[in-house]
């Protein structure tokens, strides 16, 4: 996990005891230019394969991987750590329908710094003529469980379809079950209720009204210890999903979203990853 993608100019790091992920630091734009370094305390590394940016944690040469971004669909997973599978992605990009057509997933720039102990990506890009800004805050990792704070603003006007729990969705989970024993989620939550997960149509429906809500992990007979994805918001959302069959595990059929009837202007959340 040493080669860093970062802004300035040609730096390749001299090998030594003192050295850390400075060039974390200096700011580094994702997708930019590789720069190569031996971390030597606790700290982040970022190594980007193609459009997916990888994120680990740890010292020395050991920097398991907790973290990864996807440059071409704004999708991101996280796992809880050693031992921690991965499973359910989390869509930090809004979604939405306009004139018949759903629109999830698109393209974004995204540039890290360093801010105490935090990894802070700042993001953008456009969806359906929607323009976005986002900052995603990934704090260091606790015992089997990892946080991120992630806020959002828009600008741009569009005019979205009349589609009560599902016209725009700030945040979204995708995830896979397409039996009872091929899945990466078992369960879905909203605040303090469960929901099963059928095997077509609504999770929920009406939408429920909460500020939490999960897609639970664990292990099936397609995938050991998948995490739980929560996320917690600041107030009360419309919190529902779909289910689309598939015959696929390696078809996200699963989405599970809070959602708004109108094209918000900003928002925040908390994401956390365990078991």
């Amino acid at each position: 996990m040493g080669r860093l993608r970062t802004v300035p100019s040609s730096c390749r790091f001299r090998r030594s005891a003192h050295r850390v992920l400075i060039a974390i630091a200096a700011a580094c734009a994702i997708g930019s230019m590789r720069c190569d370094t031996i971390p030597a305390i606790t700290t982040w590394s970022i190594r980007t394969r193609g459009d997916v940016v990888e994120i680990g944690y740890g010292s020395g040469t050991s920097f398991p991987q907790y973290a990864a971004l996807h440059l071409d669909s704004g999708y991101f997973r996280l796992n809880y750590g050693p031992g921690s599978d991965w499973g359910t992605s989390i869509i930090i990009v809004p979604s939405l329908w306009i004139g018949g057509v759903y629109y999830q997933g698109t393209a974004i720039v995204a540039q890290a710094t360093l801010d105490g102990g935090d990894l802070v990506i700042d993001y953008s890009g456009t969806i359906a003529g929607l323009s976005f800004e986002g900052r995603l805050r990934l704090h260091p990792p606790g015992t089997q469980s990892i946080t991120a704070d992630v806020s959002v603003t828009t600008s741009g006007t569009v005019s979205l379809d009349a589609r009560p729990g599902e016209a725009f969705k700030p945040v979204m989970l995708s995830s896979m079950r397409i039996s009872a024993s091929v899945w990466d989620t078992s369960l879905a939550q909203a605040g303090s209720s469960d929901h099963a997960i059928p095997g077509s149509g609504w999770i929920i429906q009406p939408p429920a009204s909460a500020r939490e809500f999960a897609l639970i992990g664990g292990t099936s007979s397609w995938k050991t210890n998948a995490p739980t994805i929560e996320i917690e918001l600041p107030t009360p959302l419309s919190i529902t999903g779909w289910v689309t069959p598939s015959a696929d595990p390696n078809d996200d059929n699963v989405g599970f979203w809070a959602a708004s009837s109108n094209v918000l202007s900003s928002w925040s959340y908390t994401i956390t990853a365990r078991p």
